[in-house]
């Protein structure tokens, strides 16, 4: 299963690029003898199996190098050209158009054949740009998703709040668009009848909904939260108005809040147990209670108001 998911990489399974590195490479021919006529990108922005379908399909080389078709001939007429039938006007006309594509090749004697990274022609395929190119998409959020790392936050719960607002959390959702699961299998853990997206399973679902009410009414700030984790995720841990170092203790609380509904979804998925919403809110406070002690000591001097109003700690 795993080598099936490595293989899908390449085909931008579950990351919206579609075929990100097919797109990014070019085969350049040299002598030609070690790339295929049909099947590589040599000529043109696509392989000639795709430029030409049709034409593809009635080849009866198709797996013909370049250097074997260029000698056997590829102006029209050449023994290069052989049909499994006689061709119609039309497909006549696209091997004009094929040939007219190929008239400005010339291959090189003694030179071998290589490939190209076009997003970096020079210095060639290195993981930096590919990575560059995969998050380029998601440049203007990216203070926001460094913003997640913190040395009082314990290391695996910002590495998870990472991972969750990259939408890279292993949700049902994601497993059937990485080919893990089918798409019957991708009802939310909570038992709605929704998908489980992470937006739907830490915000929307009905559980977490209620969750975050108790929750806002807990630190006594109440407004319209938004529907996507990102715009969640900013509102929350930088609320306007309020001073500035209470937005850590916000942010303690925002990464108690989904860490514990993740455990909760997980407990539900793997062990068939769950809390109900009101066991979840006691178990927030008092992990954010543990967390801010540990890690910041002045906030036990005003832990009795922070009780009952963290804002204003």
């Amino acid at each position: 299963m795993w080598w099936r998911t490595l293989c899908h990489i390449c085909s931008g399974v579950g990351e919206g690029v579609g075929s990100w590195f097919e797109e990014n490479t070019r085969r350049v021919a040299g002598d030609g003898h070690n790339t295929l006529f049909w099947f590589d990108n040599w000529v043109g922005e696509r392989p000639l199996s795709l430029k030409f379908p049709r034409l593809f399909n009635l080849a009866v080389n198709k797996e013909c190098s370049v250097a074997k078709m260029a000698s056997l001939g590829l102006a029209v007429g050449g023994r290069g050209w052989v049909w499994r039938r006689r061709l119609l006007a039309w497909e006549e006309d696209s091997v004009r158009e094929c040939t007219l594509l190929l008239s400005n090749v010339v291959l090189q004697d003694h030179v071998s054949d290589a490939w190209r990274w076009l997003l970096d022609p020079v210095h060639g395929y290195s993981v930096r740009e590919a990575y560059r190119f995969l998050t380029s998409g998601e440049q203007v959020d990216r203070t926001i998703v460094d913003d997640v790392w913190h040395r009082y936050i314990l290391a695996k719960v910002s590495l998870f709040v990472w991972r969750l607002l990259r939408n890279r959390l292993p949700t049902k959702d994601n497993l059937m668009r990485r080919r893990v699961i089918q798409a019957t299998d991708i009802a939310c853990a909570y038992g709605c009848d929704d998908s489980e997206s992470a937006n739907h399973l830490f915000l929307l679902c009905e559980i977490p909904n209620l969750v975050w009410l108790h929750v806002q009414n807990w630190i006594c700030v109440f407004t319209v939260s938004p529907c996507h984790m990102r715009e969640h995720y900013t509102q929350f841990t930088s609320m306007a108005g309020m001073p500035r170092r209470s937005h850590y203790v916000f942010k303690v609380i925002w990464f108690v809040c989904v860490w514990m509904i993740w455990k909760d979804r997980n407990n539900r998925v793997f062990k068939n147990t769950g809390s109900n919403p009101l066991v979840l809110i006691e178990k927030i406070k008092l992990t954010s209670y543990l967390w801010l002690k540990a890690n910041w000591p002045t906030f036990t001097l005003c832990y009795h108001d922070w009780w009952q109003h963290p804002l204003h700690c």
